[in-house]
């Protein structure tokens, strides 16, 4: 059966039910191509090739495929992806718009009035992330969710010389931010 098909234009990014569709893979062909482990589901609705590594790059891009508009891989996620927490999420955290929805247990959404996407959102080999200073400020504005954390991962930013003070601020500021994050930069500073 996969001999059918070209499976070679899928590539190495997750890919939707719907794109497969366009490729000519029918539903029946799909579940025919998963039994002999020629296509692997990595959530509902998305799939990949079985030699592509699973990594958290490719959660993150099946994440951001299957949330309808406009997302960035935020928070938890992002702290992790630049190693700012030792803490391992069990889902993937998305900045969306303030209706954004999603059914995906694996999925968290940070929803924004105004998610300000010119502002610190990077693209990724498939994604957007928020930026590693944008992810800082998020998760301090956010205190009363996160506690410390975005405290802790600020004082490891600038020990490792990540980031600086002064790329901070201009987020903060940019976010509207400045007064919240202002002291503990003073603190560490």
């Amino acid at each position: 059966m996969a001999d059918r098909y070209n499976l070679n234009k899928i590539g190495n990014s997750p890919i939707t039910r719907k794109e497969l569709e366009r490729l000519g893979i029918s539903r029946n062909a799909l579940e025919s191509l998963i039994k002999e482990d020629k296509l692997l589901r990595v959530g509902r609705g998305v799939y990949q090739l079985p030699s592509v590594e699973l990594d958290n790059e490719s959660l993150y891009r099946a994440a951001t495929k299957r949330i309808k508009g406009r997302s960035a891989v935020c928070l938890m996620s992002a702290l992790s992806h630049y190693n700012l927490t030792d803490e391992i999420s069990k889902q993937t955290w998305l900045l969306v718009d303030a209706n954004g929805r999603s059914y995906h247990k694996d999925i968290r959404l940070y929803r924004s009035r105004n998610p300000n996407w010119k502002i610190g959102i990077a693209k990724a080999d498939g994604y957007l992330i928020t930026s590693l200073e944008r992810t800082i400020v998020d998760a301090i504005i956010l205190k009363k969710k996160f506690g410390n954390l975005g405290i802790e991962a600020l004082k490891k930013a600038l020990k490792e010389k990540l980031t600086t003070a002064s790329k901070i601020m201009d987020i903060a500021s940019k976010l509207d931010a400045d007064e919240l994050v202002l002291p503990y930069l003073q603190a560490l500073t």
